[in-house]
């Protein structure tokens, strides 16, 4: 199938949303991540909806190896308040590779629209949740 060009002759790139104007689709991926490290952590901070669009742009970030070789790594999703089945996925393949590797995972932060998600798909005894990074990392202590 192929994508009409836009007015201008143009036409969008491939795994770029088309969005009418006035509709509800981004023009593009929204998803903001930044990272800190610490001797035995990685946090990384998520700004911006995970949906099918931005799943893999999340998953691919936490393939790094800034975030693979530690032993705990906490999403902190107080800036997320939507995510779809994408997102649930991608928090699921991240604890399965996180536990294959004998290393910890931790979600942070967890809006309310987010929990009720998680609940409905009892993702809450799968994932670890807490309510601040603080109390991820006094959890994990060794």
């Amino acid at each position: 199938m192929t994508t009409p060009p836009a007015p201008d002759g143009s036409r969008p790139s491939a795994g770029t949303p088309l969005a009418e104007p006035g509709g509800l689709l981004p023009a593009g991926p929204t998803l903001s991540l930044a990272s800190h490290r610490g001797p035995r952590h990685a946090i990384v901070t998520v700004d911006g909806a995970i949906d099918y669009h931005t799943a893999p742009q999340l998953l691919g970030h936490l393939s790094t190896p800034e975030t693979q070789g530690v032993p705990l790594l906490i999403l902190d999703l107080a800036r997320v308040d939507f995510c779809d089945s994408s997102a649930l996925g991608a928090f699921v393949e991240i604890q399965r590779r996180r536990s294959a590797a004998g290393h910890r995972f931790a979600l942070t932060g967890v809006q309310p629209e987010v929990r009720r998600i998680l609940e409905l798909t009892q993702l809450t005894s799968v994932l670890p949740l807490h309510a601040t990074v603080e109390d991820a990392l006094a959890a994990n202590r060794p």
